[in-house]
């Protein structure tokens, strides 16, 4: 029984220990990517449009689908 109990430690410690990977991992990801890019079109999240010289266009920006392999 002993045995056991230490096997469950030991997998609740390697648990705790690739949560903390994960979340250090996304806080990078976070950090990197946290910023406006140039050249990419800004989404107005409340009406889902972007500006363009054209003026302001609705729904899915071009070749999006594309670039997702949709």
């Amino acid at each position: 029984m002993e045995g056991r109990g230490l096997e469950e430690d030991a997998l609740l410690q390697k648990l705790k220990d690739s949560r903390r990977r994960f979340q250090r991992r996304m806080r990078e990801l976070i950090e990197k990517y946290d910023q406006p890019f140039e050249d990419d079109p800004l989404v107005q999240m409340a009406t889902l449009t972007y500006q363009t010289p054209q003026g302001r266009e609705p729904g899915v920006l071009p070749g999006l689908w594309e670039t997702l392999g949709a």
